[in-house]
């Protein structure tokens, strides 16, 4: 039941989302969010830190595990970690989040979660940028680009893959 109620919210959040698209290459895109999922922070932050080299402006956002046991990293700055305290079963993220989620200047989102996530999905819903990107096939039309990652890949191979297509064909 809650299952088809949080789908429903989810669902009304893309319907009602008009964003702008728009093609990006490497060279346009100034301000990237990426998404990630928690356990994929290693990978990431060579990703992140490679984006920065390139001289865009990167922040970064992923979800606090269920799990007691989840280490404890320390992330920079420019990461925000949703906690479990921030999600409520229904309203999926609390106002707050979601506030603080449509204040970010971003022209392009990068999806390079792993894990399927209904908090992410219905961020994705929120999702202002000009230019998406993702890794898998989502439940709606939310990407721009999808360079999808295969299960033997390593996420920094599909951002190679990424990469290479912005800097050449895009």
């Amino acid at each position: 039941m809650f299952d088809f109620l949080i789908k429903r919210k989810i669902d009304s959040a893309f319907k009602n989302n008009k964003r702008r698209h728009a093609l990006k290459n490497m060279k346009s895109m100034h301000n990237i969010l990426i998404f990630f999922s928690y356990s994929d922070w290693k990978a990431i932050s060579q990703i992140a830190q490679d984006l920065k080299q390139e001289g865009k402006k990167v922040v970064m956002w992923t979800i606090y595990p269920r799990k007691r046991d989840a280490d404890s990293t320390i992330f920079p700055i420019n990461v925000k970690v949703i906690r479990q305290d921030e999600m409520s079963l229904l309203n999926i993220l609390s106002s707050s989040v979601v506030d603080e989620f449509k204040s970010l200047s971003y022209d392009t989102l990068i999806d390079l979660t792993t894990k399927q996530s209904n908090v992410f999905e219905y961020l994705l819903a929120q999702n202002t940028s000009e230019f998406s990107i993702g890794i898998s096939e989502p439940h709606q039309k939310v990407y721009d680009f999808i360079i999808f990652k295969k299960e033997n890949e390593t996420l920094r191979e599909t951002y190679d893959q990424i990469k290479f297509y912005l800097n050449n064909i895009c």
